[in-house]
């Protein structure tokens, strides 16, 4: 079988098996004009980021998609008029965006022992994101009050979560960091109790904290709290609080690994090799060689 690269296969899975659902679930259509979008678009192979471009409707997203050898696509925040090159989001007034929490296993790297960089991940480390991502979402929901929280698959070792609830769309900066250093507590060495009670019933279930012999409680406990302290969320606080900030597209192809952004059901029994490549989805065969990123 004759091997396919990226671009190639990206051109048929935009064409033929891509859908604009996933992206709905994260933003809402009556938005979707007045967007900001951003694309890797493939030149002999080589990637180059564009933004600063709006849509009027999904079937002119989907005609660039085609005609502009689209690799990876990003969704942005949402202005008074739909951004364009000429007209910049410099120059547009920002209305919102949706709050997001960005995951990524290379900000546990100090405590791996079975791999570290950009391309591992393996079921001993990957439990580091599934906690989090459980922690978080509880934060957000109990201690925020929002309830409208969506989990994408980045396509490569991270989870981001989109919070689409109405007022966490009109946050600012300010508020958004807040909601990042609260989350970061680990980064700042102060716990509330409800905090400390949330990270021992999600983590604590690998030190069976229920087994413990009430008379050595308190020794155990504090040994075993050192260790959960290691391990708890690592957000990366520049993506919650920048509000023109451009997130991966559900539905679109990750422009390294080849990987589908995708939406997880259950984020406690999610594993990224779950999730196929655009090879597998297009049937076609892939080059050994690695695509050439343009940086």
């Amino acid at each position: 079988m004759v091997t396919t690269s990226l671009t190639e296969a990206a051109k048929i899975y935009y064409s033929k098996f891509f859908s604009f659902e996933p992206m709905f679930k994260v933003i809402p259509i009556k938005t979707f004009h007045l967007r900001e979008f951003g694309f890797t678009v493939s030149s002999n192979e080589e990637l180059r980021f564009i933004r600063n471009i709006s849509f009027k409707n999904p079937s002119e997203l989907k005609k660039f998609l085609l005609e502009r050898n689209v690799v990876g696509a990003y969704i942005g925040a949402v202005y008074t008029e739909g951004p364009t090159p000429k007209n910049p989001i410099s120059k547009e007034n920002w209305i919102g965006r949706e709050l997001v929490i960005d995951l990524d296993l290379t900000d546990y790297d100090d405590i791996r022992t079975c791999g570290k960089g950009k391309d591992h991940y393996c079921p001993k480390c990957w439990p580091l994101i599934t906690n989090a991502a459980l922690f978080i979402d509880e934060t957000l929901r109990e201690d925020f009050g929002f309830e409208k929280i969506t989990w994408v698959y980045s396509g490569r070792r991270g989870l981001h979560a989109w919070v689409h609830d109405e007022n966490a769309f009109h946050l600012g900066e300010l508020e958004r960091e807040a909601i990042a250093d609260y989350i970061n507590m680990s980064q700042h060495g102060f716990y509330p109790i409800k905090y400390r009670e949330r990270a021992f019933k999600i983590y604590g279930k690998e030190y069976q904290v229920n087994m413990i012999d009430p008379k050595q409680q308190k020794i155990m406990l504090k040994k075993i709290w050192s260790k959960i302290v290691e391990k708890l969320p690592r957000i990366d606080k520049k993506v919650t609080m920048d509000t023109v900030r451009l997130l991966r597209m559900p539905g679109s192809i990750h422009d390294s690994t080849g990987r589908i952004v995708t939406i997880i059901k259950d984020i406690e029994t999610f594993y990224p090799d779950q999730i196929p490549n655009v090879w597998e989805i297009t049937g076609l065969e892939k080059p050994k060689i690695k695509f050439r990123k343009n940086d």
